[in-house]
Order: C-alpha cells, then structure tokens, then sequence
C-alpha cells in the first residue's frame, strides 16, 4: 500500500512548484503582452526581434502551461488517493469497533442462552410428575380378608376399610365389615412417607399409628 507520508510530502512539494511556474507563466504572458502593445511603434530591425522573441516565448508558454496541466493532475490524483487512504483508515476503525461489540454481543447472548436453559430446566422440574421417593419399595395394603390393593407412591394416601352408604348423607367407614361404626370419625389411612409406608388411625380422639394388623397392614409386594 502507498505510504501516506511520502504521498504528502509529493502533494506539498508539487504545489510549491505549481505556485512558481503559474508566477513565472503570467510573468511571460505580461510580457508578451506589453512587446504585442509595442510592436506598432517600433522599426522594422527591433520589429523583426521582437517578433521572434514573442514566437519563442509562446513556445515557452505552451511548455509551461503544459507542466502546469501535469502538475494539477499530480496534485487532484494524490488529493483522490490521501482521501481513500483517509476513508479505508476509518472503516477499518469502524470494524475494529464492531468486532468490539460483536464479541461484546457473543458474550451476552451465551449468557441469555445459559440463563434461558437454566430458567427452562427449573421449569420442567416444577412441571414434572412427583417421582415416587427412591427408597420406596413396592407395597401393597392387605385387608383382613386377604384382599390386596397395590399402593402407587404418586398418589401418597389411602383410606382404608369398607365404604358404607346406607347411612344417606352421612357414609360411614368401617375398617372391617364387622367391625363397629363411627359415623363422622376420620377413617383409617394408609400414608405414603419417605423412604416407608405408615398405617394411621383416629379412634376417640386418640392419635394411632400402626393400625392392628386385624383391621389393615402394609405388607411389601
């Protein structure tokens, strides 16, 4: 690439070379001029030099204008060239600048995208099914005539005994057929806890863990 430098100093040194020769060419035009103005009143002898020194300076002129021509161009073509020296000078900063903020916008946009995964991960497990607890082992609550139903952990709780709806708007529970009723009491249940199953019952306002084994047990399938 063209050093600048030296296009500078060519364009700085040309325009002093242009100031001179355009001093020197109106200089040669005056002269001209006036010898012109002045041949009328001159004798044939003088006439006939001056004419001649006219001839040659308009030869001299011609030359002169010429290097003038040549010299504006060198100057309009370093102008040109110092110009998209200027203009690639600053596009290249302009890059410079947007591959700042382009590394800037990489960055975020990978932490917006680790933000979002992690907001997306702790969606799903707030959406996502109650796994059964892993120490749970498969049970199942057998009934005093042997009759067995299979304990799901999702579902947690289950109450236990025979539902009885001859007793209209109030159903009563009883743990056993046999056994007595408590129309309104809290029926015995079957709770799903961490790592175990725990047979409950209320009965006369008495916390009961563990119901007799004759009313309902817990037994591993």
């Amino acid at each position: 690439m063209l050093d600048r430098t030296a296009i500078e100093k060519e364009t700085q040194d040309t325009r002093r070379q242009l100031a001179a020769m355009e001093k020197e060419v109106k200089q040669l035009r005056d002269w001209m001029a006036n010898n012109e103005r002045a041949l009328a009143g001159m004798n044939e002898t003088l006439r006939r030099i001056t004419e001649d020194g006219i001839t040659k300076a308009r030869a001299d002129l011609a030359l002169r204008e010429g290097d003038l021509q040549r010299m504006r161009g060198i100057i309009a073509r370093n102008e040109k060239i110092l110009a998209r020296i200027n203009d690639i000078a600053r596009k290249r900063k302009d890059i410079a600048t947007l591959e700042q903020e382009q590394e800037r916008l990489i960055v975020l946009l990978e932490r917006h995208r680790t933000e979002l995964r992690q907001l997306e991960q702790e969606f799903e497990e707030m959406v996502r099914p109650t796994s059964a607890p892993s120490g749970l082992v498969p049970c199942e609550i057998v009934l005093p005539n042997n009759y067995r139903i299979p304990l799901d952990p999702g579902k947690g709780n289950y109450m236990i005994g025979w539902y009885d709806a001859s007793a209209g708007t109030r159903p009563r529970y009883r743990p056993a057929p046999s056994w007595w009723e408590y129309p309104g009491r809290q029926p015995p249940t079957c709770r799903g806890a961490p790592h175990r199953w725990a047979v409950d019952h209320y009965r006369s306002g008495q916390y009961q863990r563990h119901l007799p084994q004759r009313y309902a047990h817990v037994a591993q399938q």
